[in-house]
Parts: structure tokens; sequence; C-alpha cells
């Protein structure tokens, strides 16, 4: 085939502009932390979201397949690649755009269905939706996007007049979240979306959109009268309908990508005929291209979704019943039984509706929906995996020194994450190598959760989220778990637990805030964090940490010191003899945690 620009790479490399765009915001996103903490890593997520799925995109990109689909596929992997809540919530966003627009519909009317799926997806995805977030500016992105669409009619006209009003929206998020107001800043995940609206707007500016697209029915017949002209004689070039066609075909509504690059070398090829008169060295190549374009169209597969789910019920007792029930949706049907489970595959035009029905008479505990072009995991095989153990505790941490603190008291695994936090498909993995029946899994991070819960949905184990925010809970956690408890009670057993162990956190602040009773903290002041709150600060570090524990210190007879990474710049502090001189009845332990935020963690037991 003649080497033409392939319409995946176009694809690629707009989303490419998009990605460095955002990155090159990527800090200024970062700093929009609440607390002045050395932690703010939204933009990082969003970016490492992104690059992930670009990374993960090779296979689609040697496919002939539509922008839609290939969209469809991107957003996909944006989830399995997706980082922390913002990660998540821009991949949800993304996810139900695709849903939309794999038609290939780039009108208007479809562009908005798609803002308003995107939204709908992130929000009914988000545990705890809040205003003054990435979902405001989302919701309001569609609402102005329908209204401009009255007046005007090019997308990326209407998305550059949306941006002037986002940005007024991002103003206002402090007055719409409390916390975002005593620190003085916008929203992270919010403005790290009008970037991305920003870059958008910058590649449609550049290179346009695409706004119609041609219906299968024509796309075959023009690939019959292609392939008819070329095995011609090209006598009456000029005169002929086909061949005054050809050249004139907007290419940009061909998204069959395959049949895209057919008519880019068809062009190339009428043109050196126009110049040279005789130039038919690539006319073979281009006919046996468009007979195997028509050889791929299957005409047989009429049913577009193959769908699955696992039914838990007790109302139906066979195989048939289920047959009687969603038979009637389609072919290729497959039930497997075991016990008051069926596991069931069946291909059909209305997967929602075949999960209305059977949900009348049990639970569904699994659905899947692939489109049938797409390659996909035969979940209906015995795609089982073989269980080493009944049950594991799982932790997710930053430091290295917790993971082999948690190690050593008693946690069956631990994945050590380091700096920047792990994907869903990492996740999934780290999940799935413990081989375990049951797994109770805890990070050290709240901003992992929406991506460890999607994990979970995904892995082959049965998963139990503790949902913890700290390291300390972890450690807390482990320390009470009993190996002989069932899972249900040792589940409980950590809920009731995760509390135990008091503790504060000393960091260095990165720009200027105040304490909880409204004292200013200076940038590069030292600072105590207890219970999510700010409640003491001083420009000396050991000064700071004996005042912190003689306010928080009670009834409690150990205090533990955990070193972060930040306090290895604190080699000469000689803290714990400091320490123990000023509280010579208490007994003083440290470690070292490894974190990256906070140059100390203190607990009081």
């Amino acid at each position: 085939m003649i080497q033409t620009e392939n319409r995946t790479a176009v694809i690629r490399e707009k989303i490419e502009n998009i990605y460095k765009y955002l990155h090159r915001h990527k800090e200024y996103i970062n700093r929009l932390n609440v607390f002045p903490v050395p932690d703010g890593d939204t933009g990082l997520n969003m970016t490492l979201t992104i690059q992930g799925a670009l990374a993960n995109m090779q296979n689609y990109e040697k496919e002939s397949i539509s922008t839609g689909e290939y969209l469809k596929n991107f957003a996909e992997q944006m989830l399995l690649n997706s980082r922390g809540c913002s990660g998540v919530i821009l991949s949800l966003y993304c996810q139900g755009i695709a849903q939309v627009i794999e038609n290939n519909d780039f009108s208007n009317d479809n562009l908005l269905k798609a803002f308003e799926n995107g939204y709908k997806n992130a929000y009914e995805g988000t545990e705890d939706p809040k205003e003054g977030t990435m979902l405001t500016l989302m919701r309001e992105f569609k609402d102005k996007y329908g209204e401009i669409m009255k007046e005007e009619d090019d997308p990326s006209v209407i998305i550059k007049k949306c941006i002037p009003h986002l940005k007024e929206v991002l103003k206002k998020t402090p007055d719409m979240l409390l916390v975002l107001k005593q620190a003085g800043v916008v929203d992270s995940g919010g403005a790290g979306f009008l970037i991305i609206l920003q870059g958008i707007n910058r590649e449609l500016k550049l290179n346009g959109i695409a706004v119609g697209s041609l219906p299968v029915s024509i796309i075959l017949n023009i690939n019959r009268a292609t392939k008819k002209y070329l095995n011609g004689k090209f006598a009456n070039f000029t005169k002929n309908s086909i061949e005054a066609l050809l050249p004139n075909i907007d290419i940009a509504q061909v998204h069959n990508l395959r049949l895209h690059n057919i008519f880019e070398d068809v062009k190339h090829f009428i043109n050196n005929l126009q110049r040279n008169g005789n130039n038919f060295l690539n006319k073979k190549a281009i006919i046996n291209d468009l007979e195997d374009m028509k050889n791929s169209w299957n005409p047989e597969i009429k049913l577009k979704y193959c769908t699955e789910f696992i039914l838990e019920t007790n109302k139906i007792s066979s195989k048939e019943q289920i047959k009687e029930i969603i038979g009637g949706y389609g072919d290729s049907l497959i039930i497997l039984n075991s016990g008051d489970k069926y596991k069931v595959h069946i291909h059909t035009d209305k997967p929602e509706s075949v999960f209305k029905d059977v949900s009348k008479y049990g639970e569904l505990i699994f659905t899947k929906v692939d489109d049938m072009k797409k390659q996909h995991k035969n979940l209906i095989s015995n795609d089982t995996i073989d269980y080493e153990r009944e049950k594991s505790v799982f932790c997710l941490v930053s430091g290295k020194g917790f993971a082999d603190i948690l190690k050593n008291l008693g946690a069956d695994d631990v994945f050590c994450y380091g700096k920047n936090k792990p994907s869903v498909e990492r996740i999934v993995k780290e999940l799935n190598r413990l081989k375990t029946k049951n797994i109770i899994v805890a990070a050290d991070d709240k901003d992992i959760l929406m991506a460890l819960k999607y994990a979970a949905s995904l892995s082959k184990s049965n998963v139990h989220i503790v949902e913890s925010n700290n390291v300390i809970s972890l450690i807390s956690m482990v320390m009470n778990i009993s190996k002989e408890l069932d899972i249900t009670t040792t589940l409980e057993s950590v809920m009731n637990s995760l509390n135990d162990i008091r503790f504060c956190g000393i960091a260095r602040a990165v720009r200027d805030t105040t304490t909880e009773n409204g004292k200013k903290v200076n940038k590069k002041d030292f600072f105590t964090i207890y219970n999510g709150k700010i409640i003491l600060s001083d420009k000396n570090l050991a000064t700071l940490i004996i005042n912190t524990i003689k306010k928080l210190v009670k009834d409690e007879s150990l205090i533990s010191i955990y070193k972060g990474i930040p306090a290895k710049k604190d080699q000469n502090l000689n803290l714990i003899p400091k320490l123990k001189k000023s509280f010579p009845d208490y007994e003083f332990e440290e470690y070292y945690g490894g974190q990256y935020q906070y140059n100390y963690y203190i607990t009081f037991e």
C-alpha cells in the first residue's frame, strides 16, 4: 500500500498536543492543593492518566478503526491508567463522551449529548460529588455549549466561546467549597479541566473538526465504484462522474480509516495521472486494498454488543428459564451455572434491556458490554484463577519504610507505589498477583480510593476495600488482625480498629496560610496537622515538635516518630535525645517511614 498519513496517527497527534499543553501547566495545577503540604499532584495524576492511555493505544493504531471507535478505546485506556480522584473523574467524563460519539456523529446535537453523558458518567461515578470541583466545570461546559450552539454552528467556535465563561466559574469555586476559600485557591481539578479544554481549542483552531460522517452504504458504493474506475482505462477521465467525484470527496467525512487511506492513495494516483498521463505504478496496490476492504465487511454481524453478566438469584432454577427471559434479545447465547449464580453471554443490540429484565429475578453482581468489533477478554470461558490462599491483607503505601513496617506487623503483601499514585491497571495486576480468593485491601491516601474501587471491580478476587486515608490507620489495622477469623469477622474487626492510634503530621509550608485559630503560617515555616487541621506552626522544627507533643499527649506512654524523605535534611537535629530530655516520663521510638509529603508522623499510644 502507498505510504499515506494514517488517520489514527492524526488523532493521536492531536491528543498528544493536548497532553503536552496540559503537561506544561502541570506544576501550576499541582500547586493548587488545599493544604500547604508539598503533596499537590492533581496535575501529575491527570497528565499520567492521559500519558498511560497514549502508551497503551499502539495495538489499536494498527487497526482500521473509526475516529469514534478510537476515542472509545482511548477512554477505556484512560480508565485503566487513571491515577487519583482527578484522573478517575476525568476518565469517567471521557468515557461518557466516547459512548455517544462512537457512532462518528460529530454534529452539534450529538456533541451536546456527548458532553451531557460525560458529565453524568463522571458525576454518578464519583463517591462524594461536591460543587466547586471539576464536576462543576463539566456541568457548566455542557450547559454553556447548549446555549451557544443555538447561535453558532461550528463546534470549534462554540468551545472557544465557552472558555471565558468557565474561567469565571473557576474563579468562583472558592465560594462553593469552604476548604478552597480557607486555602485561598481555586479547585485544582477544575483548573486542569479548563486547561484541557484550552488545549482542545488550540487543536481545533489549527486543525478543525469533522462534523459529518458518510453512511456505511455510501462507503461501500464508493468502494465498488472506485474499484470499477481503477479497473477501467481512464479514457474519459474528465467526463466520467466517478472520476470527478473522487478528487473532491471530503476525506474528513470518511471515518472508516481504511477507506480514508485508500481515498488518499486514489487522490494521489489521479493527481499523478493528470500530470503525467501514464503513471499506473500503484494502481494494482490500490485495487488490492479495495478488494480487502470489501471482503473485510462482514454482513453476518448484525448484533453489535457482546453482553455479559453474572446474576445471583434464588428465583431461577434452570438455564432454560434464563433463555426464556432474554433469548429474544439476540443470539450466541451461552449460559453457565454454579449454585445460585448464572454467568451469561449474549450478542444483542439492547444490553440495557437485557440487564433490566434479568435484574427482576435477582442481583447483577457483574456486567460487561463490549463492541463486537473490539477485541475483548472471553469472560465466559474458564477464565478463572487457581487461588493459593483463602484470604489476604493487602496494603498500598507510598513510603518504603512503612512498607517494611507493615510486612513485619503481619500484612500478607504490600505494594509500595512510591511518589506517583498507582494506576487502575497496576492495582488490578497487584490484586490478581496475590492469587487470593478474598482480599482485604487498604491504601494510605484517600486520593487512591476511586482508582482502587474501579480496580476491585476488574479483579478476579473478592476484594473488600477498607476506606482508610492515612498510613497510621494501616498500622492500626494490621496490628488488630487475627489470621484465625473468617473474612467477614476480620473485615469488621479491621473497620473498628482504623482510628485506634492518634497521630499528627509535621510538614513544611509551600505557601502562606493560617492555623485553625487564625494564626499566620508563613511559607517555609513548619506546621502540625492534626485531624485534618493546622494547629501549630514555627520556624524552628525542634521547637514545633516539642510544642506539638505538649499539646497533644494525653495518658499515653509510647510516642513513635516516623521519619519521611524530607527529614533527611534534619540529620543534625538530634531529635530523640531532645525529646527524651523534654519528656522524661515517656518512651520514644524512631522509625524510617519514607513518606514523601511529611517530615514526620508522630503517634501516641
